[in-house]
């Protein structure tokens, strides 16, 4: 099977859309445990295997996990980026992926100072020119680092799952971002549904707020189903699609990363077509 199809889920080779050269993802989700740093490493994967050169962001700046998510042991961070070291040697590769690590237990990065959350912002910056797919994991909560880092990706991916407070938390961290940081569209991505009905459900309560209270627009992508793999795919230390490829969540990420490629794609052309409107 070559770059441009897949299997869907009667098992059919299927077409897919082609795919925007740059990507520029936050994955954020305002809770903690709701799936955001297995989304985020899933869609990394996903691009990677199709051929766009990827990087992931560890923005859980002092609790990171991704690089056991990839299986790896970096022997540089973030850390000795902000203390001069080259960006080029704080990258790690698995997996078809780089990853820039945080560290585990900083207190340095656990608390960052306004110098290093300009350079975090300025070197996730560098490396959007770097990369054709750039993804960012970024911690829970709402803290200053992460809506700005949030906010200066050109798409926001909100993972939520059906908890209340979860939904309460995305939609904090959508007021956060909208208000603040005039965030005007972001991505949500209903994760660990187990119940028919759960994500539609959870995607209407979520509107529901935010057209009563907000402005910015909210895309709904296809849901990920609750997956028993996801557990022995994390200590693994592979990512789900590679070590599981036709469990029910990695199809389901498969969908997730051809409908916002399609919705990306659609909007550019749109905006590129729209100067004729106005042509005699």
């Amino acid at each position: 099977m070559n770059d441009t199809s897949a299997i869907d889920d009667q098992n059919r080779v299927v077409s897919l859309p082609l795919l925007p050269r740059r990507r520029f993802l936050a994955v954020t989700g305002g809770k903690g445990g709701v799936g955001k740093s297995s989304v985020a490493v899933n869609l990394a994967a996903t691009f990677a295997r199709r051929g766009s050169p990827t990087v992931l962001v560890d923005a859980d700046l002092a609790m990171a996990d991704c690089n056991l998510l990839l299986g790896l042991a970096p022997t540089r961070s973030l850390v000795d980026v902000l203390d001069g070291a080259p960006l080029e040697e704080a990258l790690s590769s698995a997996h078809g992926i780089k990853l820039l690590p945080a560290l585990n237990g900083s207190a340095r990065l656990a608390n960052p100072d306004e110098r290093t959350r300009r350079r975090f912002v300025q070197i996730s910056t560098e490396l959007a020119q770097r990369f054709d797919t750039v993804i960012v994991d970024t911690p829970a909560g709402v803290d200053e680092l992460t809506m700005t880092v949030t906010a200066r990706a050109s798409e926001v991916v909100l993972v939520a799952t059906p908890d209340p407070i979860a939904l309460a938390d995305a939609y904090a961290t959508l007021k956060i971002l909208s208000t603040l940081h005039g965030v005007e569209r972001a991505y949500l991505v209903p994760n660990n549904i187990r119940i028919a009905g759960q994500a539609e459900e959870l995607a209407s309560q979520l509107l529901s707020l935010v057209d009563a209270f907000l402005t910015i627009e909210i895309i709904t992508l296809p849901f990920i189903p609750h997956d028993p793999n996801i557990p022995y795919a994390s200590a693994s230390g592979r990512p789900l699609v590679l070590a599981y490829p036709d469990s029910p969540a990695s199809r389901a990420v498969a969908r997730v990363a051809r409908a916002l490629d399609q919705d990306i794609a659609e909007r550019a052309a749109s905006r590129a077509k729209a100067p004729e409107a106005g042509t005699p």
